[in-house]
């Protein structure tokens, strides 16, 4: 099994996350040789259960999403890196994808790769409503990555030596570029096509007490009637034109739970 692995570095923030770490970790090994977790004073079983997978386990003091991330990721000794949020479980499509990339060396061609993302709340997977495909930016090499120093919402960004700028996402030009010459061995970012399964809400009450918490750490603030014509049309977007009206009742309570997000996110109201 171990010949099979990657030399690749998988990096984990953690905090009492006992009751899906093992998923995450069980499906982590059987992809990279290296699993570095970094605990910031969990309380419950999370590290006894993480010493049974990880190869190396960390105690920070939480320094905020980014830094944690970007502290985790300074220890990584791989030239390439994964991402994975604890309660984030890789699929074995996924981990078999990444596996034929990295042995076909198609890897190189890249500066990184997101991975689409399947939202679980409780066990219910959601569908519609414009949570599927969520592509994270995850697989990248460790150099060129960084984790910005967000609020809320912290992502990956990469240096492109071209634009002597950070990036994180393919610019127009880029597309355009690939189109006419699939041949340019300019580095872009690319979407894989298998997902990894993302385990954060136990519930619906759970799912929008978060949100509201996001919407409280957010800064865009805007007048009450721009608020409330955003909240609506969040609703209409989510529900009508990403069809979350597919996933039933479920998409009907996240649709208003979007367009409470949203109206508190610009209007600064709890």
């Amino acid at each position: 099994m171990k010949s099979n692995l990657l030399s690749l570095s998988i990096f984990i923030i953690c905090k009492n996350e006992a009751h899906i770490i093992e998923d995450t970790l069980r499906q982590a090994v059987k992809l990279a040789d290296e699993i570095i977790l970094v605990d910031s004073g969990s309380i419950d079983a999370t590290v006894d259960i993480a010493k049974q997978y990880a190869t190396k386990i960390y105690t920070q003091e939480w320094l905020g999403y980014a830094k944690q991330k970007n502290y985790a990721l300074s220890l990584c000794k791989h030239k390439w890196v994964l991402s994975l949020d604890a309660d984030e479980v890789l699929t074995d499509r996924v981990i078999e994808e990444i596996k034929n990339l990295f042995e076909s060396g198609q890897h190189k061609k890249s500066l990184g790769f997101k991975i689409p993302r399947r939202l679980f709340i409780g066990k219910q997977l959601v569908k519609y409503g414009g949570f599927y495909p969520d592509y994270q930016l995850r697989l990248f090499e460790k150099g060129l990555g960084r984790f910005q120093d967000l609020p809320v919402h912290e992502s990956v960004e990469l240096w492109d030596e071209t634009r002597q700028d950070y990036v994180t996402k393919n610019s127009f030009a880029d597309i355009l570029n690939k189109f006419f010459n699939p041949k340019l061995k300019r580095k872009i970012i690319r979407n894989l096509n298998y997902p990894l399964d993302h385990y954060s809400y136990n519930s619906i009450e759970e799912l929008e007490a978060a949100f509201m918490n996001y919407a409280r750490l957010s800064n865009k603030k805007a007048s009450s009637i721009s608020a409330s014509l955003k909240a609506v049309y969040a609703f209409f977007y989510k529900y009508f034109i990403r069809a979350g009206i597919l996933d039933g009742s479920l998409g009907l309570q996240l649709a208003f739970i979007n367009a409470k997000y949203t109206y508190s996110k610009y209007s600064g109201s709890d």
